[in-house]
């Protein structure tokens, strides 16, 4: 290798650890203050009255995924290394968009008819106004969610990070403020904090759409040949991301049946040290995807193998920590979690597997490996390992429903690599076609 060959080298991991960088201090930033605001909750609100922004957080996450399907990775796997072309981009964007209109619509009817079928029901301590504020705010949120979704990945494509996480960081400070302060004049609650979440998104929302104009151009009608594109690529895809809007709910749903109230608290408390962990798993749609996405196909494996090496090494790092000292993720808590020392160590466990399987897939996505059994094969294997899980496991304790969490994490890091030796097995027969070609 000469000269300037070891000189492109050298910039080439300039780079790379300069961007690392930028990413480990901004999602620290963004972490920490979200799991700030998450644990003031937890001492700011009553036990039942965080069970239930617990659920209706759940409720609007679910619904959000229930209209997503996946964009984001869907517009960077189908734009790859034609990302700098602004029109194409864009038009992709536009073709995101117009699905997601149809998508957004459908649930509004949905909405509607769930506010009229359940509207005798009532929550303690609030009205039926407060359950209209509600309704409202999943819809507006579920809107701005999708620019956010769509209109970041010009940003993350361009390595823009600061303008990708500039939103991000004044949303969370403000849901902090905002927190402190109804406490401090007024009254905080959960609908008051699903009200400040919903402000949050549309800040979001409203500044990626602004930032992202410079590196997109998006026509005034979309291109019917990129929104049969992206349905294509979307379609093998709609049952697992059905099942993984509600799956993200089942354990709520499971210790609220069998269990009692300070169950569903000390379920959803436990799941707040998932927060912990955002700076690992955001690293697979920030970092992961848009690097492959853009990776030549004769760099490829090398990359590959390396990139897996040290997400395995990570993923066992994160286990360790729990075992050897659970009392450390405990203090986060606070005194009324204290003896939740299984729990932490099966949400850490699951979270260390899902960070695996969560950066095997956003490999796949870059690369287009989506085949025609990727959603209905994770149906399928976590549905089997979960009926066989309430047949079995005491579901009327957390430890019983957290347990389940464990079985469905493995479950999934086997459609994850069921996924890669499909897609390594295309890699090589493309390949070989290549080289066939050429002699």
């Amino acid at each position: 290798m000469g000269y300037f060959g070891r000189l492109m080298n050298r910039q080439k991991i300039r780079t790379g650890l300069h961007r690392l960088g930028a990413y480990v201090f901004a999602q620290s930033g963004v972490q920490g203050l979200n799991a700030l605001t998450g644990l003031l909750l937890l001492r700011l609100l009553a036990k039942d009255e965080f069970a239930i922004y617990a659920v209706i957080l759940g409720v609007q996450g679910t619904i959000t995924i229930l209209t997503d399907l996946g964009f984001g990775a869907a517009i960077q796997g189908l734009v790859g290394p034609r990302y700098q072309d602004k029109a194409l981009l864009g038009s992709y964007i536009k073709a995101a968009s117009r699905i997601r209109q149809l998508l957004l619509l459908v649930l509004t009817v949905v909405a509607l008819g769930c506010l009229y079928a359940f509207r005798h029901i009532r929550i303690p301590g609030h009205s039926s106004q407060d359950m209209l504020w509600l309704i409202g705010a999943v819809l507006l949120s579920t809107q701005f969610q999708a620019w956010a979704s769509y209109y970041e990945v010009p940003l993350l494509m361009n390595n823009r990070l600061s303008s990708y996480y500039g939103p991000q960081m004044g949303a969370a400070v403000l849901r902090i403020l905002i927190a402190i302060l109804l406490y401090k004049v007024w009254h905080v609650s959960a609908f008051s904090m699903i009200l400040v979440s919903t402000l949050s998104i549309v800040i979001m929302g409203m500044s990626y759409r602004v930032l992202s104009r410079p590196y997109i151009q998006v026509p005034k009608h979309y291109a019917k040949e990129h929104v049969r594109e992206m349905v294509h690529y979307l379609l093998p895809l709609i049952p697992g991301s059905i099942y993984q809007a509600l799956q993200g709910q089942i354990s709520l749903f499971l210790v609220t049946v069998f269990g009692h109230i300070g169950q569903v608290a000390e379920v959803a408390a436990a799941g707040r040290l998932g927060q912990l962990f955002l700076l690992l798993n955001s690293s697979n749609g920030v970092l992961v995807t848009p690097f492959f996405a853009k990776t030549p196909r004769e760099k490829f494996l090398r990359r590959y193998a390396t990139a897996m090496a040290a997400v395995c090494g990570v993923a066992v790092l994160v286990a360790l920590s729990v075992e050897v000292a659970p009392h450390a993720y405990l203090l986060v808590l606070g005194s009324k979690y204290a003896d939740l020392v299984m729990q932490v160590k099966l949400v850490v466990f699951a979270a260390s597997i899902n960070y695996l399987a969560g950066a095997m897939w956003s490999v796949a996505a870059a690369r287009k490996w989506v085949f025609w059994w990727s959603g209905s094969s994770q149906v399928v294997v976590l549905l089997g390992i979960q009926i066989l899980c309430v047949i079995w496991l005491p579901l009327n304790s957390s430890v019983g429903v957290l347990t389940m969490s464990i079985y469905t994490a493995l479950g999934a890091l086997l459609v994850q690599w069921m996924h890669v030796v499909q897609g390594l097995r295309l890699f090589y027969r493309e390949r070989r076609q290549m080289q066939a070609e050429a002699a």
